[in-house]
Formats: C-alpha cells, sequence, structure tokens
C-alpha cells in the first residue's frame, strides 16, 4: 500500500545498498588474501559470505518493491567504489580498512539504524532481517577499528594517515549523501544528519579531536 513515489525510491535505496554491500563483500574476499593471520583471515571471509547475503536481500527487496524495474547505483557511489579498488589493488591495509570497514559500513550501518523507522512507517517489512543486518555492519565496523588499531601500533606514522584517508572518504560520503537526498526525504529522513550521525560515533583517533 506505498505510494508509488515511495516505493521508487526506496528501490533506487536498495539498489545503493546491494551495490554497497557487493563492494563490501569484493574488500572483504581481496583482503582476507594479504590480511596475515587466521583469525584475520576467517573473518574477513565470514564477512565476505555475510555481505553477499546482504547483497543478495537487497536485490530481492528491490525487485518485490518494483518487479522488472532496476535502478544503477548513484554515480558518486560508483566513484566511491573506483577509488576503494585502487586501494584493494595496490594491497593498502590502511586505506582500504579506512574506506570499507570503517567509514562505508559506518555509512551503511546508519542508513539501515535511522531508515528502519521509515521503512517501519511505510510498511516495508523485513524487520528481522534489517536487525541482523545491523548487527553484522556493527561486527564489521568493530573489526576494522580493531585492525587499523593494530596497523597504528605497528607503524605510528600511520595514524596521520588514517585520519587523511578517512576526511577523503567522509567527503564523498557527502557527495553520495547529496545525490540520494531525495531519497532520505521520501522517507522523512533528514539527509544532513546521515553524515553528523557517522562523524560522531567515530573516534577521536580516526575522526580527530572536535573543534
Amino acid at each position: 500500500m506505498m505510494h508509488p513515489e515511495a516505493r521508487r525510491q526506496v528501490t533506487r535505496l536498495f539498489a545503493a545498498l546491494e551495490y554497497g554491500e557487493q563492494l563490501a563483500h569484493d574488500c572483504a574476499r581481496q583482503q582476507a588474501c594479504w590480511i596475515g593471520t587466521p583469525r584475520a583471515q576467517r573473518f574477513l571471509n565470514a564477512q565476505a559470505r555475510q555481505e553477499a547475503t546482504h547483497a543478495a536481500f537487497y536485490r530481492r527487496a528491490a525487485e518485490w518493491l518494483m518487479p522488472g524495474h532496476h535502478y544503477q547505483a548513484p554515480k558518486s557511489l560508483q566513484q566511491y567504489g573506483r577509488r576503494l579498488q585502487r586501494a584493494l589493488d595496490n594491497n593498502d591495509p590502511c586505506d582500504s580498512l579506512t574506506g570499507s570497514q570503517i567509514v562505508l559500513e559506518g555509512f551503511g550501518e546508519q542508513i539501515i539504524l535511522r531508515l528502519n523507522r521509515g521503512m517501519d512507517n511505510h510498511g516495508i517489512g523485513f524487520r528481522h532481517l534489517r536487525r541482523i543486518l545491523l548487527r553484522q555492519e556493527r561486527s564489521h565496523y568493530a573489526f576494522g577499528l580493531h585492525m587499523l588499531q593494530q596497523q597504528i601500533a605497528t607503524e605510528p606514522a600511520n595514524s596521520g594517515r588514517v585520519k587523511s584517508l578517512a576526511a577523503d572518504y567522509l567527503q564523498q560520503v557527502h557527495v553520495i549523501i547529496d545525490e540520494m537526498s531525495d531519497v532520505f526525504i521520501s522517507l522523512d529522513e533528514d539527509p544532513g544528519e546521515y553524515l553528523n550521525e557517522l562523524l560522531g560515533n567515530l573516534p577521536d583517533w580516526i575522526r580527530g579531536p572536535c573543534p
């Protein structure tokens, strides 16, 4: 019983989320090949499987909402993906962990967390699955924080680099939010709050102290 425009906008959102989850899957799978400890490799392989499941869920949800329609991911999100792929191609742990497990997962968590209310109000459903996805996104984020702390402990110079990388990725998230603002507004959400919440959840050693 959703309004047709709300249905269209949510389908666009699910297309973006599917792209993001597929990107996170690719990151975890490649990271598992060159992040050395067996425990981290097991986590990343499990994460890759979870991300593939998440992507399939969003794809099916989009097909259920608007059968026969397919929306491309926002161009700004595709640009984010290309930026992150360069980090993976360079086998750069600090860059790829910051872009994937911290900023991408943190952004996805904020979307799921804040839009759960809007989705419930519009009767979109999938409540139980959305909660499972949220828990898993939080575990991926926590893993990324731990791995980055290890990178900094091994090489203290990485501390400033992580802050610079995070600022770069967050700027790209700002562009994504601008491009998708009509989607968030259609679900009675303030687009600006997403970046604020994402920034607020970052520890000072990534974000830097608040002015």
